[in-house]
């Protein structure tokens, strides 16, 4: 079974770096270092329309400290264009997965879900 985590990060709500610290130890500990993060930007809508909307230095402090936590693959959603949108491979660094908003730009792994790189291999569902 592959699952991912996504957690919309709202300001005030649950942006506290010490608590995602805690979620992303957790996660990394119980679930493994290998379990997908996506940290998703929240808008202002309907009954929570007076807080502002997520700042990306906030996204991208909460990506740190999961990476700090040893999480491998984790991501900031709802930012277009931002560059962790992409996979990259844990080992080389390479780009294996290119993303722009919800489009793929870039695969580059090969057919058992590999680096095309490295030849290390990415968790996911790949046929």
């Amino acid at each position: 079974m592959h699952i991912e985590i996504t957690t919309i990060v709202i300001p005030s709500l649950n942006d506290d770096m010490a608590m995602l610290d805690r979620m992303c130890r957790w996660i990394a500990d119980e679930l493994g270092t290998g379990v997908p993060l996506h940290f998703a930007r929240f808008y202002p809508l309907y009954r929570l329309s007076n807080l502002p909307q997520t700042p990306v230095s906030t996204l991208d402090k909460a990506r740190s400290v999961a990476m700090e936590a040893g999480l491998q693959f984790v991501y900031v959603s709802r930012v277009t264009g931002h560059a962790g949108e992409n996979t990259f491979c844990p080992t080389c660094g390479e780009t294996v997965i290119g993303r722009l908003g919800f489009v793929v730009d870039a695969l580059r792994l090969n057919d058992n879900g590999q680096c095309g790189q490295c030849g290390t291999a990415i968790p996911g569902r790949w046929s």
